[in-house]
């Protein structure tokens, strides 16, 4: 199958087009002109380059390809909404507008959990009514409604949302999960304490998990066509969970003061304030971030196990082993 891929050379881009070219699969790498092509370079994939913000090259880049996955996307919790709607709505619009007009027969579009937002009885699934808190979750969950509407097996072009979780794993560095992690290994300040009572649960998933959604996705229309499918780890963690974890493969001890969420909020305030003067994003000096880990973020994947046969082959301390070795290796930590 010869599959276009937007957002080749991104994170997940570089590890979904390195398990498709293994699967046997013919990649098109949709990217930008600026883009880091070192995990592309070695597979020797096609390269066509595309622009969401203006559209350039959008219609042209699907010429020829049987099959769309959507991944390019505006990625930041506390970004401008401008750039939300360009990239991630309507970009995703011009996507899909341009899949059509190439006689593209499925579309397969990458969401998130975000779209549901904090989960008050977890585990949540994919019948649990949307809630994002952040923008990003916000847009995509309009960029959702986008695919849905647009797309219809009727007229030719099915489509296939899923919604990863907290995605980590090599390769990462620039995300949520790279910042925690060699943060967590620098012993940097907020990974000195918990906030809250630390038993509240996130949940992860490993890139290489990720990949095989999508893999399983395409290879399965039949089944997975006009569906939704949250793609995580097996099972949700306690924040003191992932904290014990990461202090024994950073070799350093877990944090153990914990601190109120009002208080964390207060310190962290001053922080933020100063950063956003200076035109900076830290995800960890954020006053939402103190939010977020006193709620809960867990996830059911009952539903693509069953119909996709998707089985994560990676827990959250193999998957962060792994990882961590990797930035060891890399020079990151």
């Amino acid at each position: 199958m010869r599959v276009a891929v937007a957002g080749a050379s991104g994170f997940l881009g570089g590890h979904l087009s390195e398990a498709l070219v293994e699967r046997g699969h013919e990649v098109v790498a949709l990217v930008r002109r600026h883009s880091d092509l070192s995990a592309l370079s070695p597979l020797g994939v096609e390269l066509r380059y595309i622009d969401l913000e203006t559209g350039e090259g959008l219609s042209e880049s699907l010429r020829g390809a049987d099959a769309v996955i959507h991944l390019a996307a505006y990625y930041t919790f506390h970004g401008k909404w401008e750039l939300y709607r360009k990239i991630n709505i309507d970009g995703t619009k011009a996507m899909v507008e341009a899949a059509r007009l190439n006689g593209i027969r499925h579309f397969v579009y990458c969401s998130t959990t975000e779209v549901i937002g904090p989960v008050k009885d977890p585990p949540a699934d994919e019948l649990t009514p949307p809630n994002p808190q952040y923008a990003y979750g916000k847009s995509k969950l309009i960029a959702e409604g986008i695919v849905r509407d647009s797309c219809s097996s009727k007229d030719g072009m099915a489509f296939t949302i899923l919604r990863p979780s907290g995605i980590y794993g090599p390769r990462n560095v620039n995300d949520v999960s790279y910042w925690t992690i060699t943060s967590f290994a620098k012993n940097a300040l907020p990974t000195r304490f918990i906030v809250g009572s630390g038993k509240n649960l996130i949940q992860f998933v490993h890139v290489k998990d990720v990949a095989q959604g999508f893999l399983l996705a395409i290879e399965k229309p039949e089944i997975s066509s006009g569906k939704t499918y949250i793609i995580s780890d097996e099972r949700a963690y306690t924040y003191e969970e992932v904290y014990s974890i990461l202090a024994e493969l950073c070799n350093r001890k877990p944090p153990r003061m914990h601190v109120p969420k009002w208080i964390s909020a207060a310190l962290v305030l001053p922080v933020e304030a100063f950063n956003r003067i200076a035109g900076k994003d830290s995800f960890l000096y954020h006053v939402s971030t103190v939010k977020s880990v006193t709620q809960d973020r867990a996830y059911s994947i009952e539903k693509a196990k069953t119909e996709l046969g998707y089985l994560p082959k990676y827990d959250l301390r193999k998957g962060l082993r792994e990882t961590v070795d990797w930035y060891v290796k890399n020079g990151y930590i």
